[in-house]
């Protein structure tokens, strides 16, 4: 029995423990939703006990029972009107509860009849749940004041079931149980019996509370699981008087030079802010403006002093609200030079020049040409100068201790003389009607003139102390094997290059001359091939002839091979004594010469020299 009640109970959404009720029946706790449908078994009900079973379920209504249906052995019959759509049973007689509604949260119980036995009887409990639909927060727009305990805002949670938990948030702390907090409910039960939840937050307000940030959260219960929801985030305004005014230096950061623009700004320690007035303080204070900031643009040595600002609070008369500052301006004055510019020298001669800058601090002074530092310190000292020593020196002066402090100075330095002179080629390589463009530079004080030994077209670029020409002009066969010459001039001599023009030398080949040439290289390849061929045949027969060499030699030192020898010889080497003797015998033919061992010794029978005929 126990066990088919847990496997109907699994088919259904439900949490809950068995009891007892007056010691008899089973009672259980179903968990549903509204709009869901809710499966409720019959526990009273065993397949193995019942007999032609009828079952009749009811359920508790204002402490009576209200019958829904009646389950025979042939039909159902339903019973109540509220219920009669919605309901239907399954197998073993499990009721099937749709689109549940808040009202269906009641008891239900099963009364099984068998023909065999007495009549059983089994109740459950069934809870709806319906999560809240919208939560929302309204904080007071007014601005609040310190005061005892005020009213701040509400919190609505809308359409829920049963009564939801609502939780008031301050600085994302919990604060319902706080001592100057009070949070009041009003509930609110639809016609569909869904709860409205409206909250109220009242707090003694402080002046910490001013900008605190407020939100509210209600948390409920769903089949499966607890929920929470939050809602949006508020801030509080809480008005309260200044007691002083703070005056700063907005901008810019750190020291003040002259050209910035400065800001100051007055602010106080109330809400709202006080009226503010800015004063350059003096003998009498001058009056520079209103408002919270006070803005100087490109601001001068003279603006530096003191500064005030006063503030009015309508709610506070009592206390002084004003505050002062000082503002110093750093300041750099151009350089002074100990000679004027330009300064003209002549060559070898030796200048020694004075850079000076008056400023608020101590300055650091450096010279530059070019871009590279020639000097570091207020004197430049120039000795035996030259042409290449001539233009413009920079005297830098910088506040170490003030950013972006500088102030700058040129000095213009020419070295007279006689100009010097170059051009872009010394050799010109030409052909006859061309155009041709050269160029011709002349460095000098004063400036010098430029002129050609030939005649063209002429373009000048020039300076106080460079000049140069472009000279434009066509080649004709007198001007090959000549020099144009350019000629500087100026008040203290002159100065002449020249370019020499040749001819551009153009080689020429005939297409005879190509055949030819091509027709000895392939010949010329040809044999170079077969001397290849030649030569490593040759080098192959050396080789070859040197192995078989060795090998006879080789052969021969073994005793192998018998070079002329009448008689087979010893595999053993002969000793030095031993000596090879021809004999002739004078009544035998020529042919009949033997060898004959040259010792004398007796030898074994085993090696015993044997003789060979020679005769054909």
């Amino acid at each position: 029995m126990d066990f088919l009640i847990l496997l109907s109970l699994c088919l259904v959404s439900w949490t809950g423990t068995w009891g007892k009720k007056d010691g008899s029946l089973a009672q259980v706790v179903i968990e549903t939703e509204v709009g869901r449908s809710a499966k409720i078994p019959c526990a009273a009900y065993s397949p193995e006990n019942a007999i032609q079973p009828t079952i009749h379920w009811f359920y508790e209504k204002n402490g009576k029972k209200q019958k829904i249906l009646t389950s025979g052995t042939s039909e159902t019959i339903h019973e109540d009107a509220e219920l009669n759509d919605r309901v239907k049973l399954e197998s073993d007689f499990m009721l099937v509860i749709s689109d549940i509604r808040v009202q269906d949260e009641r008891f239900y119980l099963c009364l099984v009849e068998n023909t065999n036995s007495a009549p059983s009887e089994s109740k459950l409990q069934l809870r709806v749940y319906k999560a809240p639909e919208l939560l929302e927060m309204k904080l007071d727009d007014a601005p609040l004041q310190l005061n005892d305990k005020v009213e701040v805002g509400t919190c609505e949670s809308k359409n829920g079931f049963p009564i939801s938990n609502i939780t008031w948030y301050k600085n994302g702390f919990p604060v319902n149980s706080m001592e100057d907090v009070e949070v009041t409910y009003l509930y609110t039960t639809e016609s569909s019996g869904l709860i409205t939840i409206l909250s109220t937050l009242s707090m003694t307000i402080k002046q910490s509370d001013n900008e605190a940030e407020i939100y509210c959260e209600v948390s409920y219960h769903l089949p499966g699981g607890d929920y929470m929801l939050e809602s949006k985030t508020g801030n509080l305004t809480v008005y309260y008087p200044n007691k002083k005014v703070e005056i700063f230096q907005e901008r810019p950061e750190g020291l003040i030079k002259e050209g910035d623009t400065v800001e100051l700004k007055c602010v106080g320690d109330g809400n709202p802010q006080p009226e503010i007035n800015f004063y350059k303080s003096g003998f009498e204070d001058v009056r520079l403006g209103s408002g919270t900031s006070l803005i100087m643009e490109n601001i001068r040595r003279e603006n530096s002093g003191g500064y005030k600002c006063q503030g009015i609070d309508y709610n506070n008369f009592e206390d002084d609200l004003s505050a002062e500052t000082e503002v110093h301006v750093h300041f750099l004055d151009q350089p002074m030079f100990s000679v004027s510019s330009p300064r003209v020298m002549n060559e070898g001669e030796t200048l020694s020049v004075s850079c000076e800058a008056k400023g608020s601090t101590a300055p650091v002074v450096t010279w530059k040409t070019n871009g590279n530092d020639v000097s570091n310190g207020s004197i430049l000292n120039l000795k035996q100068v030259d042409h290449d020593m001539s233009g413009n020196y920079t005297c830098i002066v910088h506040s170490p201790d003030v950013q972006d402090l500088i102030v700058s100075k040129e000095l213009q330095i020419f070295v007279a003389g006689t100009p010097k002179v170059s051009v872009t080629s010394l050799i010109l390589y030409v052909d006859e009607n061309q155009q041709v463009t050269v160029s011709c530079t002349a460095i000098g004080y004063p400036a010098a003139d430029i002129m050609w030994s030939i005649n063209g077209s002429t373009t000048e670029r020039r300076d106080e102390l460079e000049v140069t020409s472009e000279l434009t002009f066509n080649v004709t066969q007198d001007l090959i094997d000549t020099s144009i010459i350019c000629l500087a001039t100026n008040e203290n001599g002159s100065n002449k290059a020249e370019i020499k023009v040749e001819q551009r030398l153009v080689s020429t080949v005939t297409s005879a001359t190509i055949s030819v040439t091509e027709e000895s290289i392939k010949k010329e390849t040809s044999r170079e091939s077969s001397h290849g061929v030649v030569i490593v045949v040759v080098i192959v027969c050396i080789l070859l002839l040197a192995i078989l060499g060795a090998v006879l030699y080789f052969l021969y030192k073994k005793g192998r091979i018998s070079c002329g020898r009448s008689g087979k010889q010893d595999i053993t080497k002969p000793s030095e004594k031993e000596q090879i003797v021809v004999e002739m015998k004078p009544d035998s033919p020529v042919e009949e010469s033997v060898l004959l061992p040259g010792s004398q010794e007796k030898k074994p029978p085993g090696d015993q020299e044997k003789y060979i005929n020679l005769r054909n």
